[in-house]
């Protein structure tokens, strides 16, 4: 599970010489807590991918998202904060291996002039397997962007 957790991060760092300036890599804290990654398609959409490690109960998180911004519901001073939203997968691996859908809802802040970005997330997910439960999670961070 190590080196599979080492060549993930490993692909998704190589995005950072492939897309330049749109990759941003960073840390979640919270349930769960890890490794943040943003690959930005435009403006308004992007990928988000994590790797993380629920401290609650010992269990290892993967997770893929695909999230689009709206940038007219808050307007700060300064830089911009959307409000994002999306749907994605997430994987759980520890004695057994859960498999759910997620639904991502956050607010991005991104000061101006800056390679940084701040988020807050709440992600209702639905697990499908190995059995059909609801579950969210809740999480604050930072990313840079390369």
């Amino acid at each position: 599970m190590k080196k599979c957790v080492f060549l993930i991060v490993v692909i998704l760092l190589s995005f950072s010489i492939t897309y330049a300036g749109n990759f941003g890599v960073g840390v979640v804290v919270g349930e769960p807590t890890g490794l943040s990654f943003r690959l930005w398609q435009n403006k308004t959409q992007a990928f988000d991918f994590g790797v993380a490690w629920s401290l609650n109960a010992n269990v290892l998180h993967l997770f893929a998202d695909v999230v689009t911004h709206n940038y007219g519901v808050f307007r700060p001073t300064s830089g911009s904060m959307p409000f994002y939203y999306g749907v994605g997968v997430r994987v759980l691996s520890a004695e057994s291996t859960n498999f759910g859908i997620r639904i991502p809802l956050g607010i991005v802040y991104i000061p101006k002039g800056t390679n940084l970005d701040f988020f807050f997330e709440l992600v209702p997910t639905l697990e499908l397997v190995p059995q059909t439960t609801l579950d969210v999670d809740g999480s604050f961070g930072f990313r840079y962007y390369f």
